[in-house]
């Protein structure tokens, strides 16, 4: 007789699982109304992080060619931000400020085929003022370090620049039969010297912990959709783990 009643209790249809499931409502719409509740509560006490960006042309120069390219490639000064520059702005920050730690991340990183430098954060907007000190005093730094860089260029340039110019007049003052061809030879010289020396840029940002329009991150609605699909994927679920601890405690009192 137990055999026949474990069989036949064995023997549950689609339609039985259901009504089963449908039995524990109560379970289900609690396991839903936590779900939400959580879901509103974390969309609500979530902080609403913008992005800051800064923009910083590297230093660069015009070629020959007419080419432009930079003093250092973006790469170079990237890996001396990542590795240098970063943790000392840091503990600068940290020495003048209140804060025990910086409630934002720096990334840099080079927008495809430019000279162009990205320095980005994301974080509440009441840190907006630290992240401008933040980004102005890594822009600053950076501009330190390239100047070395566009002083020994200038100075390269500029001494080509004086000896052709000087070579110059000494052709257009010659009475040799080469002077004309020579002339022409260093006036070329010193128009692209001029022209490359006057090409130099000594690096900049453009544009300094600039806050995005939209939030970034997840979005509230974003959460709260994603809420609303875990609430009805959980709520079957809580109602079948309930269905099964009933029949375990029924079993376990059969047995005693």
């Amino acid at each position: 007789m137990d055999n026949k009643d474990m069989n036949k209790a064995g023997d549950i249809t689609l339609v039985d699982f259901v009504v089963l499931l449908l039995q524990q409502w109560r379970v289900m719409l609690s396991c839903i109304m936590i779900v939400l509740i959580t879901t509103v509560l974390i969309a609500i006490l979530k902080p609403v992080k913008y992005g800051f960006t800064t923009m910083y042309s590297v230093a660069s120069y015009e070629t020959v060619e007419g080419v432009k390219r930079g003093l250092e490639t973006p790469e170079e000064v990237i890996a001396k931000i990542n590795n240098v520059f970063l943790e000392q702005q840091q503990r600068n920050i940290l020495s003048d400020s209140s804060v025990s730690e910086l409630p934002f991340e720096i990334n840099v990183n080079n927008p495809r085929n430019t000279l162009l430098l990205k320095v980005t954060s994301a974080s509440e907007e009441k840190f907006q003022p630290l992240i401008e000190r933040f980004h102005d005093g890594l822009v600053q730094t950076i501009e330190d370090d390239q100047r070395n860089f566009v002083d020994m260029l200038k100075n390269n340039l500029q001494y080509q620049f004086e000896a052709y110019s000087e070579a110059l007049e000494a052709a257009r003052t010659s009475n040799s039969e080469t002077a004309g061809e020579l002339e022409a030879a260093y006036f070329e010289k010193v128009f692209l010297l001029e022209r490359r020396i006057d090409s130099i840029n000594e690096g900049e940002a453009s544009q300094l912990a600039v806050r995005s329009l939209e939030p970034v991150g997840l979005g509230r609605s974003f959460i709260v959709a994603v809420g609303l699909l875990l609430a009805f994927l959980f709520a079957p679920i809580a109602a079948v783990m309930s269905i099964f601890a009933k029949k375990v405690r029924v079993a376990y009192r059969r047995g005693d």
